[in-house]
C-alpha cells in the first residue's frame, strides 16, 4: 500500500502526539500493543514513526515535484 501524503500527515501527528504526551506523563513503564515496555523504548519507537513519516513525506513531496515536471514537457 502507497501512502499517500495526508495519511502520512495524519499518522506523523499522532506518533508525535504519543511521544510528547508520554514526555509529560513521565512513567515509569509504557504499554506497547500490550506489553509493559521501558519509558525510554516506547519514545524511541514513537520517534522512529515520526522519523519514518517525515522522511516518507518528502519522499512523496520529491516525486511529485519530478511528476509534475516530467509532465510539463
Amino acid at each position: 500500500m502507497k501512502m499517500t501524503k495526508p495519511f502520512t500527515v495524519v499518522i506523523g501527528i499522532l506518533a508525535l502526539g504519543a511521544l510528547i504526551f508520554n514526555i509529560y506523563q513521565d512513567p515509569k513503564v509504557s504499554h506497547l500493543f500490550g506489553k509493559e515496555i521501558n519509558d525510554w523504548l516506547y519514545r524511541a519507537f514513537w520517534l522512529l514513526i515520526v522519523g519514518l513519516c517525515v522522511y516518507n513525506y518528502i519522499y512523496i513531496d520529491r516525486n511529485t515535484l519530478k511528476n509534475k515536471s516530467k509532465s510539463k514537457r
